[in-house]
């Protein structure tokens, strides 16, 4: 009986172990008032080559001359972060024509950004992504 219980607990544990990367809160320094929303061609966004189109706003304004790199990673451990800098198109918003989607599955598209004024922070948004017929 004894050892059964410690198996059950050491499951238990590890289930609690592995639930607990896909629990975020605030990201440190995440940049507070600031919106960050993504569009993707194709949509829905499906693996391999994807255009992401970054709109950075505040308070309603869309930001200008800011500097963003984006970076996207799975949910899950075990895969190296894709990461490309965005072009700035005007009126706040900030594209990225190369971005690879590597598989499919839930990411979190992280948005390193630098502010005109030199503030720096980050903001996230989660994606879905379609595993390509073709991969």
């Amino acid at each position: 009986m004894r050892r059964s219980c410690r198996g059950g607990l050491l499951l238990l544990l590890l289930a609690a172990g592995l639930a607990l990367p896909g629990c975020r809160g605030d990201a440190a320094g995440e940049l507070q008032g600031f919106r960050l929303d993504v569009a993707t061609a194709p949509t829905p966004p499906v693996t391999g080559p994807s255009r992401i189109v970054l709109t950075l706003s505040e308070a309603g304004s869309r930001v200008e001359g800011a500097t963003i790199r984006l970076e996207g990673t799975m949910t899950h451990a075990g895969m190296v972060p894709v990461v490309r800098d965005a072009s700035p198109e005007g009126g706040g918003r900030y594209r990225v024509d190369d971005f690879e989607f590597t598989m499919g599955g839930d990411w979190i598209l992280r948005a390193h950004v630098t502010l005109p004024d030199g503030r720096t922070g980050t903001l996230e948004r989660d994606i879905r992504v379609i595993t390509s017929p073709d991969r």
